[in-house]
Protein backbone atom coordinates (compact mmCIF):
# COMPACT_ATOMS: atom_id res chain seq x y z
CA UNK A 1 0.00 0.00 0.00
CA UNK A 2 2.98 2.32 0.49
CA UNK A 3 3.12 3.41 -3.16
CA UNK A 4 -0.59 3.26 -4.01
CA UNK A 5 -0.77 7.06 -4.22
CA UNK A 6 2.23 7.37 -6.58
CA UNK A 7 0.20 7.19 -9.79
CA UNK A 8 1.51 6.26 -13.21
CA UNK A 9 -0.50 6.90 -16.39
CA UNK A 10 0.76 6.43 -19.95
CA UNK A 11 -1.13 6.86 -23.22
CA UNK A 12 0.48 5.41 -26.34
CA UNK A 13 -1.19 6.43 -29.59
CA UNK A 14 0.09 6.65 -33.15
CA UNK A 15 3.60 5.81 -31.97
CA UNK A 16 3.60 8.74 -29.52
CA UNK A 17 3.91 8.23 -25.76
CA UNK A 18 2.01 10.74 -23.64
CA UNK A 19 2.58 10.75 -19.90
CA UNK A 20 3.35 12.99 -16.90
CA UNK A 21 3.51 15.90 -16.35
CA UNK A 22 0.67 16.37 -18.88
CA UNK A 23 -2.83 16.08 -17.46
CA UNK A 24 -4.67 12.98 -18.72
CA UNK A 25 -8.34 12.31 -18.01
CA UNK A 26 -10.03 9.05 -18.93
CA UNK A 27 -13.13 6.91 -18.51
CA UNK A 28 -12.78 3.28 -19.61
CA UNK A 29 -15.98 1.18 -19.48
CA UNK A 30 -16.02 -2.61 -19.85
CA UNK A 31 -18.71 -5.27 -19.73
CA UNK A 32 -19.86 -8.76 -20.74
CA UNK A 33 -22.08 -7.73 -23.66
CA UNK A 34 -21.64 -7.33 -27.41
CA UNK A 35 -21.59 -3.54 -27.28
CA UNK A 36 -18.48 -1.90 -28.73
CA UNK A 37 -17.17 0.27 -25.90
CA UNK A 38 -16.12 3.81 -26.78
CA UNK A 39 -13.80 5.74 -24.52
CA UNK A 40 -12.67 9.35 -24.39
CA UNK A 41 -9.11 10.11 -23.35
CA UNK A 42 -8.48 13.81 -22.80
CA UNK A 43 -4.98 15.24 -22.82
CA UNK A 44 -4.32 18.83 -21.80
CA UNK A 45 -1.98 21.20 -23.59
CA UNK A 46 -0.37 18.88 -26.12
CA UNK A 47 1.97 20.49 -28.61
CA UNK A 48 0.46 21.09 -32.06
CA UNK A 49 3.26 19.03 -33.57
CA UNK A 50 2.24 16.02 -31.50
CA UNK A 51 -1.48 16.44 -32.22
CA UNK A 52 -0.90 16.75 -35.97
CA UNK A 53 1.33 13.67 -36.06
CA UNK A 54 -1.43 11.38 -34.75
CA UNK A 55 -3.97 10.11 -37.27
CA UNK A 56 -7.10 7.99 -37.00
CA UNK A 57 -7.12 4.18 -37.20
CA UNK A 58 -3.93 3.89 -35.14
CA UNK A 59 -3.38 1.60 -32.17
CA UNK A 60 -4.26 3.26 -28.85
CA UNK A 61 -3.10 1.81 -25.52
CA UNK A 62 -3.78 3.32 -22.10
CA UNK A 63 -1.86 2.06 -19.07
CA UNK A 64 -2.64 3.14 -15.53
CA UNK A 65 -1.96 2.28 -11.93
CA UNK A 66 0.80 3.00 -9.49
CA UNK A 67 4.58 3.02 -9.53
CA UNK A 68 4.86 -0.57 -8.30
CA UNK A 69 1.72 -1.91 -9.97
CA UNK A 70 0.47 -0.57 -13.29
CA UNK A 71 -0.75 -2.13 -16.52
CA UNK A 72 -2.96 -1.85 -19.60
CA UNK A 73 -6.58 -0.87 -18.93
CA UNK A 74 -7.45 -0.19 -22.57
CA UNK A 75 -6.15 -1.40 -25.92
CA UNK A 76 -7.97 -0.51 -29.10
CA UNK A 77 -8.09 1.88 -32.01
CA UNK A 78 -8.21 5.65 -32.34
CA UNK A 79 -11.43 6.54 -34.13
CA UNK A 80 -11.02 10.32 -34.22
CA UNK A 81 -9.58 13.27 -32.33
CA UNK A 82 -10.73 16.81 -31.66
CA UNK A 83 -9.14 19.81 -29.98
CA UNK A 84 -10.81 22.76 -28.28
CA UNK A 85 -9.89 25.49 -25.84
CA UNK A 86 -11.34 25.94 -22.36
CA UNK A 87 -9.95 29.14 -20.90
CA UNK A 88 -6.18 28.80 -20.98
CA UNK A 89 -6.25 25.05 -21.53
CA UNK A 90 -6.06 23.35 -24.92
CA UNK A 91 -7.86 19.99 -24.56
CA UNK A 92 -7.44 17.22 -27.13
CA UNK A 93 -9.98 14.42 -26.91
CA UNK A 94 -9.02 11.07 -28.41
CA UNK A 95 -12.13 9.02 -29.14
CA UNK A 96 -11.21 5.34 -29.18
CA UNK A 97 -12.96 1.99 -29.54
CA UNK A 98 -11.90 -1.28 -27.88
CA UNK A 99 -11.62 -3.15 -31.17
CA UNK A 100 -10.55 -2.53 -34.77
CA UNK A 101 -12.37 -0.39 -37.31
CA UNK A 102 -12.55 -3.53 -39.46
CA UNK A 103 -14.74 -5.13 -36.77
CA UNK A 104 -17.24 -2.26 -36.74
CA UNK A 105 -17.17 -1.37 -40.43
CA UNK A 106 -15.94 -4.47 -42.24
CA UNK A 107 -18.42 -6.28 -44.48
CA UNK A 108 -18.16 -9.99 -45.29
CA UNK A 109 -19.86 -11.87 -48.12
CA UNK A 110 -19.01 -15.57 -47.91
CA UNK A 111 -20.68 -18.96 -48.05
CA UNK A 112 -19.81 -21.99 -45.94
CA UNK A 113 -20.50 -25.60 -46.88
CA UNK A 114 -22.90 -27.94 -45.14
CA UNK A 115 -22.08 -29.10 -41.61
CA UNK A 116 -19.75 -26.18 -40.88
CA UNK A 117 -19.30 -25.60 -37.12
CA UNK A 118 -19.86 -22.13 -35.67
CA UNK A 119 -16.45 -22.17 -33.99
CA UNK A 120 -14.70 -22.26 -37.38
CA UNK A 121 -16.72 -19.31 -38.67
CA UNK A 122 -16.08 -17.29 -35.51
CA UNK A 123 -12.33 -17.82 -35.76
CA UNK A 124 -12.31 -16.72 -39.39
CA UNK A 125 -14.41 -13.64 -38.63
CA UNK A 126 -11.99 -12.69 -35.84
CA UNK A 127 -9.16 -12.99 -38.36
CA UNK A 128 -11.07 -10.86 -40.87
CA UNK A 129 -11.58 -8.19 -38.21
CA UNK A 130 -7.95 -8.18 -37.12
CA UNK A 131 -8.88 -9.29 -33.61
CA UNK A 132 -6.97 -11.71 -31.44
CA UNK A 133 -9.00 -14.52 -29.89
CA UNK A 134 -9.35 -14.22 -26.14
CA UNK A 135 -11.52 -17.30 -25.78
CA UNK A 136 -13.94 -19.30 -27.89
CA UNK A 137 -15.54 -21.87 -25.60
CA UNK A 138 -19.08 -22.37 -26.84
CA UNK A 139 -21.92 -23.83 -24.74
CA UNK A 140 -23.17 -25.25 -28.06
CA UNK A 141 -20.88 -25.39 -31.10
CA UNK A 142 -23.78 -24.97 -33.50
CA UNK A 143 -23.52 -26.99 -36.70
CA UNK A 144 -24.97 -25.33 -39.81
CA UNK A 145 -26.34 -28.47 -41.43
CA UNK A 146 -27.46 -26.67 -44.59
CA UNK A 147 -24.41 -24.43 -44.75
CA UNK A 148 -24.16 -20.77 -43.80
CA UNK A 149 -24.27 -17.66 -45.99
CA UNK A 150 -22.69 -14.52 -44.55
CA UNK A 151 -23.55 -11.10 -45.90
CA UNK A 152 -23.17 -8.10 -43.63
CA UNK A 153 -21.02 -6.27 -41.12
CA UNK A 154 -18.66 -8.45 -39.13
CA UNK A 155 -19.87 -7.25 -35.72
CA UNK A 156 -23.46 -8.22 -36.53
CA UNK A 157 -22.47 -11.57 -37.98
CA UNK A 158 -20.41 -12.48 -34.90
CA UNK A 159 -23.28 -11.47 -32.62
CA UNK A 160 -25.73 -13.59 -34.62
CA UNK A 161 -23.53 -16.68 -34.48
CA UNK A 162 -22.88 -16.23 -30.76
CA UNK A 163 -26.64 -16.30 -30.18
CA UNK A 164 -26.93 -19.50 -32.20
CA UNK A 165 -24.38 -20.99 -29.79
CA UNK A 166 -26.20 -19.64 -26.69
CA UNK A 167 -23.00 -17.80 -25.82
CA UNK A 168 -22.17 -14.33 -24.60
CA UNK A 169 -19.93 -12.13 -26.72
CA UNK A 170 -17.65 -9.31 -25.70
CA UNK A 171 -14.57 -7.56 -27.03
CA UNK A 172 -11.88 -6.61 -24.54
CA UNK A 173 -8.51 -5.03 -25.27
CA UNK A 174 -8.62 -6.06 -28.91
CA UNK A 175 -9.57 -9.67 -28.14
CA UNK A 176 -12.80 -11.47 -28.93
CA UNK A 177 -14.48 -13.64 -26.29
CA UNK A 178 -17.40 -15.95 -27.12
CA UNK A 179 -18.29 -18.31 -24.28
CA UNK A 180 -20.72 -19.42 -21.61
CA UNK A 181 -22.34 -16.55 -19.76
CA UNK A 182 -21.11 -17.72 -16.36
CA UNK A 183 -17.51 -18.37 -17.38
CA UNK A 184 -14.76 -16.14 -16.04
CA UNK A 185 -10.98 -15.81 -16.05
CA UNK A 186 -9.51 -17.31 -12.91
CA UNK A 187 -7.13 -14.52 -12.01
CA UNK A 188 -8.04 -14.85 -8.34
CA UNK A 189 -7.63 -11.27 -7.14
CA UNK A 190 -8.07 -10.54 -3.46
CA UNK A 191 -10.15 -7.38 -3.02
CA UNK A 192 -10.39 -5.98 0.50
CA UNK A 193 -9.79 -2.76 2.40
CA UNK A 194 -6.12 -3.72 2.67
CA UNK A 195 -5.80 -3.97 -1.14
CA UNK A 196 -7.69 -0.79 -2.02
CA UNK A 197 -11.42 -1.42 -1.46
CA UNK A 198 -13.27 1.86 -0.89
CA UNK A 199 -16.46 1.79 1.17
CA UNK A 200 -18.70 -1.20 1.79
CA UNK A 201 -20.03 -3.09 -1.29
CA UNK A 202 -23.53 -2.04 -2.37
CA UNK A 203 -26.01 -4.85 -3.02
CA UNK A 204 -27.55 -4.81 -6.50
CA UNK A 205 -29.82 -6.99 -8.60
CA UNK A 206 -28.72 -7.63 -12.18
CA UNK A 207 -30.99 -8.90 -14.93
CA UNK A 208 -29.30 -11.43 -17.21
CA UNK A 209 -30.42 -13.69 -20.05
CA UNK A 210 -31.48 -17.18 -19.00
CA UNK A 211 -30.56 -19.52 -21.86
CA UNK A 212 -32.90 -22.20 -20.46
CA UNK A 213 -35.81 -19.83 -21.11
CA UNK A 214 -34.54 -18.41 -24.41
CA UNK A 215 -37.85 -19.18 -26.18
CA UNK A 216 -40.09 -17.79 -23.46
CA UNK A 217 -41.67 -14.31 -23.45
CA UNK A 218 -39.37 -13.23 -20.65
CA UNK A 219 -35.98 -14.97 -21.12
CA UNK A 220 -34.43 -13.08 -18.21
CA UNK A 221 -33.49 -13.95 -14.67
CA UNK A 222 -32.43 -11.78 -11.76
CA UNK A 223 -29.04 -12.28 -10.20
CA UNK A 224 -28.00 -10.64 -6.95
CA UNK A 225 -24.54 -9.17 -6.80
CA UNK A 226 -22.61 -6.15 -5.57
CA UNK A 227 -21.28 -2.85 -6.81
CA UNK A 228 -17.80 -2.18 -5.50
CA UNK A 229 -15.38 0.72 -5.69
CA UNK A 230 -11.63 0.52 -5.21
CA UNK A 231 -8.42 2.38 -5.89
CA UNK A 232 -7.67 2.03 -9.59
CA UNK A 233 -6.78 -1.59 -10.29
CA UNK A 234 -5.66 -2.37 -13.84
CA UNK A 235 -6.23 -6.11 -13.31
CA UNK A 236 -9.99 -5.62 -12.92
CA UNK A 237 -11.83 -6.16 -16.20
CA UNK A 238 -14.67 -8.19 -17.70
CA UNK A 239 -14.99 -11.77 -16.41
CA UNK A 240 -12.12 -11.59 -13.94
CA UNK A 241 -12.72 -13.77 -10.87
CA UNK A 242 -12.16 -12.04 -7.54
CA UNK A 243 -12.28 -12.95 -3.87
CA UNK A 244 -14.12 -10.14 -2.11
CA UNK A 245 -13.72 -9.60 1.62
CA UNK A 246 -15.38 -6.79 3.54
CA UNK A 247 -17.14 -6.28 6.85
CA UNK A 248 -20.49 -7.47 5.43
CA UNK A 249 -19.57 -9.45 2.31
CA UNK A 250 -17.26 -12.37 1.72
CA UNK A 251 -17.13 -14.67 -1.28
CA UNK A 252 -15.94 -15.40 -4.80
CA UNK A 253 -17.41 -13.35 -7.63
CA UNK A 254 -17.13 -12.69 -11.37
CA UNK A 255 -16.80 -9.12 -12.66
CA UNK A 256 -19.70 -8.47 -15.06
CA UNK A 257 -19.05 -4.83 -15.93
CA UNK A 258 -17.37 -1.71 -14.66
CA UNK A 259 -15.30 1.34 -15.39
CA UNK A 260 -11.85 2.77 -14.77
CA UNK A 261 -11.87 6.53 -14.16
CA UNK A 262 -8.91 8.82 -13.77
CA UNK A 263 -7.76 12.42 -13.68
CA UNK A 264 -4.01 12.74 -13.19
CA UNK A 265 -4.41 16.32 -11.97
CA UNK A 266 -7.11 15.60 -9.38
CA UNK A 267 -8.35 13.10 -6.83
CA UNK A 268 -10.38 10.93 -9.23
CA UNK A 269 -8.47 7.70 -9.82
CA UNK A 270 -10.51 4.58 -9.15
CA UNK A 271 -12.13 1.42 -10.51
CA UNK A 272 -15.81 0.72 -10.02
CA UNK A 273 -17.43 -2.56 -11.03
CA UNK A 274 -20.36 -4.89 -10.57
CA UNK A 275 -19.76 -8.48 -9.53
CA UNK A 276 -21.98 -11.56 -9.42
CA UNK A 277 -21.47 -14.78 -7.45
CA UNK A 278 -20.08 -17.89 -9.15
Amino acid sequence: MSNLYMRKTTFLVGGREITDPLTIKFSVPFGDNDKVDTIDIQVYNLKDETINSISANKVAILSAGYVDDHGVIFSGTLKKKETKWEGLDKITTFKCIDCTLDYTRGVIKRTYARNTPASLILRELARDAGLAIGDIDLPVDFIYRSGKALNGKIKFLVSEIAKDCKAKLHINKGRMYVRDRAKGDKVGLDISKETGLIDEPEEIEEEVKDEKKSKSKNPKKKLKGYKIKMLLNHKITTDVIIKLTSRKVSGVFRVSKGEHKGDTSGTEYYTECEVVPI
